[in-house]
């Protein structure tokens, strides 16, 4: 082997280290926004449930002069409702 099969193994060693850095900064970047997502999405399906069923509870609390039991009522639904949710899209995930 000749100078030239020398300077080709050290640019392959080269290249091959520049690649798996730029593989290892990718897959940290991208873990970051892939956590910021599933958080996001998960607050998103336990919030929106037990806000819907506040004002869901308030309005009928309105109409039929209930004081606020149908508030209570509808919030204990939607924090059952946000947790199934949660625990539904994590385990889909996983799976």
């Amino acid at each position: 082997m000749g100078p030239d099969g020398n300077k080709e193994k050290r640019f392959s060693g080269e290249i091959k280290k520049s690649a798996g850095q730029l593989m290892k900064g990718r897959k940290e970047r991208s873990s970051f926004w892939h956590y910021a997502y599933v958080i996001g999405v998960g607050g998103w399906l336990f919030v929106l449930p037990v806000v819907g069923g506040a004002y869901l509870g308030r309005y009928l609390d309105g109409r039929l002069k209930a004081g606020i039991s149908w508030t209570i009522t509808f919030i204990i639904i939607g924090i059952v409702a946000g947790v199934y949710n949660v625990w539904l899209f994590y385990f889909r995930r996983q799976g």
